[in-house]
């Protein structure tokens, strides 16, 4: 059976805390919105280096949203 996208994400999240890497990074700083023709257009700000990884092939840009009320709820359950 195929793994879903969430939980490969989640395995390379919990493996970069334990190997102090950067598989998934986390880039929250938005910039802009911008409807056009077909949709939108969201830019998000990164590190610099971020622009040189995804330039090489060595990583790929994947944009989640989430909700931002439900998250910080479930975030500050203990």
């Amino acid at each position: 059976m195929e793994k879903r996208l969430f939980q490969i994400l989640d395995e390379m999240n919990q493996q970069d805390e334990a190997n102090k890497t950067q598989m998934v990074a986390i880039c929250n700083s938005f910039i802009s919105a911008d409807k056009v023709k077909d949709g939108a257009k969201i830019g998000m700000g990164a590190p610099e280096e971020m622009l040189y990884e995804i330039m090489n092939g060595k990583k790929i840009p994947i944009l989640v949203l989430v909700d931002k009320e439900e998250y910080f709820k479930r975030k500050n359950v203990n």
